[in-house]
């Protein structure tokens, strides 16, 4: 019997020839025939995947941005940067650069349905968030409040 670390989970193992065929059982008792050349590539493989990103840092940080915008909101880089050179690198309620800003633009979006809006500043970007889950008029009536003792 030999043990093999893999993503299923296995209750035995049989070696049916000594160097091409391993037969898992899951827990279904489901034969899945592995060969044990592809166990092999697969770490040469995430080997590889490893010293690709040490050596190409930038273009692994650009394809986790690309991968996460598509995944989060539906939008491509190049749609992000034609909102982001529209906005000319603004928030989209405020208007408050993002030089001037300790984070970048957050994206905001619909959260029913994913869909992106406009960039905005941390601030304004929670703002919007209570203002689209609360109801504002009482937070309105008590500034008003507020406003009068102070006039």
């Amino acid at each position: 019997k030999i043990k093999i670390k893999i993503k299923i989970k296995i209750k035995i193992m049989k070696v049916l020839d000594q160097n091409k065929t391993i037969i898992h059982f899951n827990k279904q008792n489901q034969n899945i025939l592995i060969n044990k050349n592809k166990i092999k590539n697969k770490i040469k493989i995430k080997e590889r995947l490893k010293l690709y990103a040490l050596n190409n840092p930038e273009k692994i940080k650009l394809a986790y941005r690309k991968n996460a915008l598509k995944k989060r909101y539906k939008l491509t880089i190049e749609e992000y940067n034609e909102m982001y050179r529209k906005q000319e690198s603004k928030c989209g309620i405020c208007g408050i650069h993002e030089n001037n800003i300790t984070k970048k633009l957050n994206i905001d979006h619909d959260h029913r349905t994913g869909k992106a809006r406009e960039l905005l500043c941390q601030k304004c970007n929670v703002a919007l968030s209570y203002f689209e889950n609360f109801d504002i008029k009482p937070f309105i009536e008590y500034l008003k409040k507020h406003k009068e003792k102070l006039n």
